[in-house]
């Protein structure tokens, strides 16, 4: 708790003696929703269209602050996920802790801008990937250093605790009393090297943790009104994952095992033939030693008029091992599916609310209603 409320006194002294100077920008959005099932059993629908979720994924409020200027700047966001109707012991928020925090950072530009340094809780704005997940092999409390030889072009080397190890009672220098327990260690997980060009025509990047976490990501933007993007990420056996990042990939053998992940889009918009139509496929793949699946979503939604805007999405799931993955029965089951027609109502550019129907081979019927205010 000393630790946030010294940051936070941090970011309000900089925020008061620089007002005065403009360059401020503050946005966010909250977003929650609601769902019921019709056989009384907990679900949670999913969709990719747009990259939002439908149905009762956890709530979030979020707030982003900006300050810039030419040579250097100030960026922090405020996050609250997991509160409303699915909040419970494992997901309990609190408004005020450090995890509230998702980044606190300054930075300064140098040889007009083709050197930049960034210190504090870090996010990547200039490597990640700009698809599903927005992959980065970087973030958490650490410095930077950017490099922008040509137009478009970013090389970046970083030191973080995003996947840093920490001394425990049985290291041998905390026995030597060189180190705590709960320290982190300088060594090579520390290091993060990314890369990323970008012009009107595509962009791709990459990006390798030294702890064992790779990522890539590729898109095509020179066809007018087509999103076609990739995005991947390999987790090798010794590190974690998950939202926890605690829960490792194991193969038959209970063994510890690499882990990809890859996301593809495929999108396109009609509005230049006059048609509100817009349609297109998510593709999903999980590459694990004896456990893999391939999901695909295809999708479209027509704008019948600014405001009202019907959608309508299948997901289909193959996996490679049927029984690991059971029905409501308890039966292995190798492709299960799921049907998601919903209603979009548009107020403005600020606000959106859906209300959806979906079926599912296993959850069976459910609806429930969204709401995102920006």
């Amino acid at each position: 708790m000393k630790k946030i409320i010294s940051l936070a006194a941090v970011a309000v002294a900089f925020m008061g003696t620089t007002f005065a100077e403009g360059g401020w920008n503050v946005n966010g959005y909250f977003r929650s929703g609601i769902e019921g099932n019709f056989d009384a059993k907990d679900v949670e629908t999913r969709t990719y269209k747009d990259g939002k979720y439908y149905g009762n994924g956890r709530s979030r409020a979020r707030l982003n602050v900006n300050y810039t200027q030419d040579d250097y700047g100030f960026k922090f966001r405020y996050n609250c996920d997991g509160f409303g109707l699915n909040a419970n012991d494992e997901t309990k928020f609190n408004w005020f802790n450090q995890g509230n925090i998702g980044y606190m950072f300054g930075y300064g530009k140098f040889l007009d801008g083709k050197i930049i340094g960034e210190v504090g809780k870090l996010e990547d704005f200039y490597t990640q990937s700009e698809a599903r997940f927005g992959y980065s092999a970087m973030n958490g409390y650490g410095a930077r250093v950017l490099f922008a030889p040509v137009e478009g072009l970013y090389l970046s080397a970083a030191a973080t605790t995003y996947r840093a190890e920490k001394f425990t009672a049985d290291d041998d220098k905390v026995k030597d009393k060189k180190a705590n327990p709960g320290d982190y260690k300088l060594d090579k997980n520390l290091i993060t090297l990314s890369a990323k060009y970008k012009n009107d025509d595509f962009a791709v990047a990459a990006g390798h943790n030294f702890a064992g976490e790779t990522y890539g990501f590729f898109a095509v933007n020179a066809v007018p009104n087509l999103k076609f993007n990739v995005e991947g990420r390999h987790h090798s056996k010794d590190i974690a994952m998950g939202m926890d990042n605690k829960t490792k990939a194991k193969n038959d053998d209970g063994e510890d095992t690499a882990k990809t992940e890859i996301w593809e889009l495929l999108n396109y918009n009609f509005r230049d033939f006059d048609i509100p139509l817009e349609a297109g496929v998510y593709f999903h793949q999980i590459l694990i030693k004896d456990d893999s699946s391939i999901e695909f979503y295809p999708h479209l939604s027509y704008a019948i008029t600014e405001v009202v805007c019907p959608q309508f999405e299948v997901g289909i799931i193959k996996y490679t091992d049927s029984e690991k993955h059971k029905n409501r029965d308890g039966d292995g089951q190798s492709v299960t599916y799921s049907i998601t027609p919903s209603i979009k109502f548009t107020a403005g550019k600020k606000t959106t609310v859906k209300v959806y129907y979906n079926y599912d081979k296993n959850d069976k019927h459910a609806v429930g209603t969204t709401l995102r205010v920006n």
